[in-house]
């Protein structure tokens, strides 16, 4: 079984208020993305990174110059219109057996441990699909469209989602297949699975291993 890294980093940041994409943002002196690849380009059981990223960086000299300092095989190509679009047409460029493993993971979430990947890569051995969650510690309310409570979430029943997400390569792409028959967008590639009727299942993930959102999360570490 082998392990294949997709990193949609196609998205123009207008959410984030820069005229950079926040993955091309300077953290520590480096772009985000780096730091994001650096955790699974020093992963031995990965066998290759595919990266889509906006159409411009496609020609940026010094980016592509950093990006051929890697060691680990990188492949890069422009992506889609969307994240899910952007997903896909990397997964149609991996050549591998049906029971191997992808790995879909945020290009702006640098901060995740190689122990947290490694607990993901053990537990999709024999599952559809294998997710990081945390626990939600805060009260959970459902509202009205007036804003009145209508009632109470039981908390233990939900998780915070997060990536590195790991699926079988076959079912995966029976996923993204299934959504384009049906025009069904994902918020994240386990909710196409869930939709496609596999088994999702969620293991312990990492507080420290945020989504950079705003910019005050460039300042937590």
């Amino acid at each position: 079984m082998e392990f294949y890294v997709v990193i949609p980093a196609s998205g123009s940041g207008v959410r984030f208020g820069s005229n950079i994409p926040k993955q091309f943002l300077k953290y520590r002196g480096r772009e985000i993305l780096f730091h994001t690849l650096d955790r699974f380009a020093s992963c031995k059981r990965v066998n290759s990174v595919f990266l889509s990223i906006h159409p411009d960086y496609l020609n940026n000299k010094s980016f592509l110059e950093k990006l051929g300092a890697y060691k680990k095989p990188l492949v890069v190509s422009a992506g889609g219109a969307t994240r899910q679009e952007s997903v896909y047409k990397s997964l149609r460029k991996i050549k591998c057996k049906p029971s191997d493993r992808i790995i879909v993971h945020d290009a702006v979430r640098p901060f995740l441990s190689a122990g947290l990947i490694t607990r993901l890569m053990d537990a999709s051995a024999g599952e559809d699909c294998v997710i990081p969650g945390i626990k939600i510690h805060d009260t959970i309310k459902r509202v009205d469209k007036n804003g009145y409570v209508v009632e109470t979430i039981d908390r233990d029943t939900l998780r915070g989602v997060q990536t590195p997400q790991v699926f079988r390569y076959d079912k995966l792409m029976k996923a993204f297949e299934i959504a384009a028959k049906k025009n069904f967008t994902g918020t994240d590639e386990a909710s196409l699975m869930e939709k496609a009727g596999f088994n999702v299942k969620i293991i312990e993930g990492e507080i420290t291993n945020i989504k950079i959102t705003t910019k005050k999360d460039l300042k937590i570490k």
